[in-house]
């Protein structure tokens, strides 16, 4: 009987927490149309509105056991939340700006906005529905485990290491599956020129690293358990959430492959980052 009301709170939680981040997403998404004309006339099919619900629904039922494991104020929790919600999906939405611009018919600056506000509400949703109150170690605790220089070559070192795994096995992935995808633009998708994609990826790389400091910062557990914690985070929100919410325009070898790339990519980086960037499992 536990197990039952357990999954059910878990699951009515997450459909809220599903239903109110795709209207934000909407709303935003109106008001980044504003900003450009051009875009007021596209519109979303009931099937994406449908993926996004369960993608959303996807996002929460992982970040929302986890909220309840921490102990954090609720504004900490807004922070950890928010972090990693923009950090992944608003880095994925800059990336489909340039890589498929039928699917997102919006110029970056509304992009940015939609995202933005999205995952403040989504972060707000979730540290309201899940989280629990309770004390956590400030920030400055943390950060003063180290001299500042040694945060600026470990944060760098862990967005170069995107980079790296970025171009690799994104040359790979397209050398041996998803280069006809691309060639053919099905779904929707585009080649941006070189210059372009090295520019989006140098400001995505930072932002999914910087995703990962709130809870390295907020959640006290040991060094194992957050290399994989971080590299499964990066995925899931990274890759499933947002090819989950692709699944009705792109065909399914190409989000197969790309979720293949996209794992070796975001666990990777996460798995570097938190190495890096992990200070210890000190409890308050």
């Amino acid at each position: 009987m536990s197990f039952v009301r357990s999954a059910w709170n878990l699951f009515w939680r997450s459909a809220a927490f599903a239903l109110g981040y795709t209207l934000a997403l909407i709303v935003g998404g109106g008001l980044g149309a504003m900003l450009s004309p051009a875009s007021l006339g596209a519109t979303a099919s009931p099937i994406s509105l449908l993926s996004l619900f369960v993608s959303s629904f996807l996002m929460a039922i992982v970040l929302g056991p986890l909220a309840r494991r921490i102990p954090a104020s609720r504004s900490r929790h807004a922070l950890v939340w928010m972090s990693l919600i923009f950090g992944n999906l608003g880095s994925v939405a800059i990336e489909g700006v340039y890589f498929a611009p039928d699917l997102v018919p919006l110029p970056l600056s509304a992009v940015f906005l939609q995202q933005l506000l999205a995952a403040a509400l989504g972060a707000i949703l979730l540290s309201r529905l899940f989280a629990a109150p309770g004390v956590s170690l400030p920030a400055r605790t943390w950060f003063t485990r180290r001299p500042a220089f040694s945060w600026v070559w470990r944060f760098a070192a862990a967005t170069l290491s995107y980079l790296l795994f970025y171009f690799v096995f994104g040359a790979l992935n397209y050398q041996l599956l998803t280069g006809p995808y691309y060639a053919t633009h099905a779904g929707g998708l585009a080649v941006p020129a070189p210059q372009v994609v090295l520019m989006a990826e140098m400001v995505r790389a930072p932002l999914i690293v910087l995703s990962l400091v709130p809870l390295l910062f907020t959640y006290a557990i040991p060094r194992r358990r957050m290399l994989l914690l971080c590299g499964f985070l990066l995925f899931w929100i990274g890759g499933v959430v947002p090819l989950v919410l692709q699944s009705a325009t792109l065909p399914s070898m190409l989000l197969l492959a790309s979720g293949m790339e996209i794992f070796f990519q975001n666990f990777l980086t996460g798995v570097v980052a938190a190495g890096l960037l992990w200070t210890g499992a000190a409890q308050v």
